[in-house]
């Protein structure tokens, strides 16, 4: 077996060998020179192979022993993992009954806080609503009192206006019942 590499070695430097002689035009001082490169070659490569072939050997021994201890241990710890996981599987379903108790008891707990914050969330919003209606009415009347001074400012501005532009008797008498009209409305609203 371990000649056969060699045998296999010997064989390709050979054909080479032929090949170089049957290819022609070399001289003989060439031939020889090629055929000195390729014994040396050979012994080269013999003296390597004769050299290498231990510790490459005990190099991949070493390597499919070493692969065959990493596979045992993790055919150990794929077990202990099966183990451990029907452990836990046990302890899940035990949580779980555990888990449906707390959370009736929290369940319970929620309900009475949850009607506790609705009663209280009840009244404050009454008060807000009875505030806001109060603070509403308040705005209301500020706001047609500024109403009211506004109309009578715009009504003021623009009777002026109209004085000065082109008014004559008849619309004066006019302008000034309107405008008594509408002083009167406003004092009616109040």
């Amino acid at each position: 077996m371990r000649k056969v590499p060699i045998l296999f070695m010997a064989l390709a430097l050979g054909l080479t060998a032929g090949t170089a002689w049957a290819a022609g035009g070399y001289s003989e001082a060439q031939k020889s020179d090629l055929l000195y490169r390729l014994m040396n070659f050979a012994v080269f490569f013999g003296v390597l192979f004769w050299l290498l072939r231990k510790p490459v050997g005990k190099f991949f021994r070493d390597r499919r022993e070493g692969i065959a201890r990493n596979l045992d241990y993790l055919e150990t710890q794929a077990r202990n993992l099966e183990e451990q996981n029907a452990i836990l599987n046990k302890e899940i379903a035990n949580i779980t009954a555990e888990r449906d108790s707390i959370l009736a008891q929290y369940e319970k707990m929620g309900r009475k806080e949850a009607d506790r914050v609705i009663a209280e969330a009840k009244t404050a919003a009454e008060n807000i609503v009875r505030k806001t209606q109060a603070a509403m009415d308040l705005e209301m009347k500020a706001a047609r009192q500024a109403l009211m001074v506004e109309i009578v400012r715009i009504s003021t501005k623009a009777a002026d206006e109209m004085l000065r532009n082109n008014i004559n008797d008849d619309d004066q008498k006019r302008l000034n019942h309107e405008f008594m009209e509408q002083v009167r409305n406003l004092k009616s609203l109040n």
